[in-house]
């Protein structure tokens, strides 16, 4: 009967989960998707917004790390969960308060850093509750059913917060924007209150060591090689993914609707793929899936040098297609990479081992943004006295590219080999 009691429990908190995913998805939609919309509203250049886009998660991506000491201390995920986001909930209409009211780039920056130290110390905590929670048979199943639902939230709010953004554009910007963090404020809230309701193991059940834990170990190898691969894409990826936002901005010209339009409408293929990229995993593995998704984002760079080039009345429609194409990528990798860590910790130091992932991820993001703001500042001279006819911008994404395809040549590009 106790065992029994406790799988319907769990089956219960698997539909909670769903829940509280589709609160936070609303929060994430409204708020941090328009973090780069809101960066360029406040005039900061390409430079900066490459440092407030990269530095706060490197800054969150380390002070994650005392996630498990937390842990052990209040011996609870719910509860250090619950705690992180109501500081999380709080943070929100501060950044856009400090956002507005102070010039000062560095302020903004320190309070973003404090924001995303909140945010992202949830990661592993939640990542080592779901993965006791959901059948190592199912995951490719649950989480990309669970994600498709939260996708589709993030990609409703995501487009009422552009079309308010778009509304308030020539009248009053900062309202409509005040009107998007307000949003985040209250689906904040409502994630709390669904995942309060959640089941959650007891605190011994799921093996999570104190100690330190050193990656140069044997045992450890295997997630080592995957920790290495996941941090080089990401530096790779985010060499040109900062860049986005101010490349449809100012390179392109969209405005606010077309901007809400190429985020949203681009993200339904992906969107409705995730149920499908859940089951492939389940049948072809991980690594085939990550072997032909990584790939192909490896190149996708080189066609949005491509639309840049384009007549004006194609630029949307094509960009809206390559779009739809890196959103089906990212969506299957996304997928079967998290699935690929919980088949290399097998249950046991959850919490440590997807901290490890998260702070070197982190690290990378920080470092590939810098480079890519950096190459962009400083206009790549060297390159530019041959490729005149290529903005700052476009340069980047092409060496972005070249490096994606590197790393993926060394890690992927045999199918002998594995991560």
């Amino acid at each position: 009967m106790q065992t029994k009691r406790k799988t319907q429990n769990i089956r219960s908190s698997l539909k909670t989960s769903t829940i509280e995913g589709s609160w936070w998805a609303v929060m994430y939609g409204s708020v941090e998707t328009y973090f780069g919309a809101f960066f360029e509203f406040l005039k900061y250049s390409s430079y900066e917004i490459s440092i407030l886009s990269t530095l706060p998660i490197f800054i969150g991506s380390i002070f994650q790390n005392y996630t498990n000491i937390f842990f052990h201390l209040l011996r609870s995920r719910k509860l250090l969960l619950i705690i992180l986001k109501l500081i999380q909930t709080i943070l929100i209409p501060g950044i856009f308060y400090i956002g507005v009211k102070t010039d000062n780039f560095y302020i903004f920056l320190l309070f973003l850093c404090f924001y995303f130290i909140i945010a992202i110390s949830q990661m592993s905590p939640w990542t080592s509750w779901m993965g006791y929670l959901v059948p190592s048979r199912v995951r490719g199943r649950y989480f990309g059913h669970r994600s498709q639902i939260v996708r589709i939230f993030m990609l409703i709010s995501s487009l009422v917060a552009g079309t308010i953004l778009n509304a308030y554009n020539d009248t009053n910007p900062i309202l409509g924007f005040g009107i998007l963090f307000g949003i985040g404020f209250l689906a904040s809230i409502g994630s709390i209150v669904y995942l309060n309701q959640q089941y959650e193991p007891p605190y011994q059940t799921i093996d999570e060591k104190e100690g330190q834990i050193n990656l140069n170990d044997k045992k450890f190898k295997s997630i080592k090689k995957f920790i290495t691969y996941d941090s080089l894409s990401e530096f790779a990826f985010h060499i040109s993914g900062p860049l986005m936002m101010v490349f449809w901005l100012r390179e392109q010209n969209f405005d606010y609707i077309e901007l809400a339009i190429l985020i949203n409408v681009s993200q339904v293929l992906g969107l409705f793929s995730l149920r499908y990229w859940g089951k492939k995993i389940d049948q072809l593995g991980t690594f085939t899936t990550i072997r032909g998704t990584s790939f192909c984002i490896g190149i996708f760079p080189i066609f949005w040098v491509c639309t840049y080039f384009l007549p004006e009345e194609l630029k949307l429609p094509i960009s809206l297609i390559i779009a739809s194409l890196a959103s089906l990528m990212f969506s299957g990798r996304a997928l079967a990479m998290d699935n690929r860590l919980y088949e290399h910790m097998l249950g046991q130091n959850m919490i440590k081992l997807t901290s490890k992932r998260i702070f070197y991820r982190g690290m990378s993001i920080f470092f590939g943004g810098l480079l890519g703001g950096y190459l962009t500042k400083n206009d790549l001279y060297i390159l530019h006295k041959n490729f005149e006819y290529l903005t700052p911008i476009l340069l980047v994404f092409i060496f972005s590219s070249i490096i994606r395809l590197l790393i993926w040549a060394y890690y992927l590009g045999s199918k002998n080999r594995t991560i």
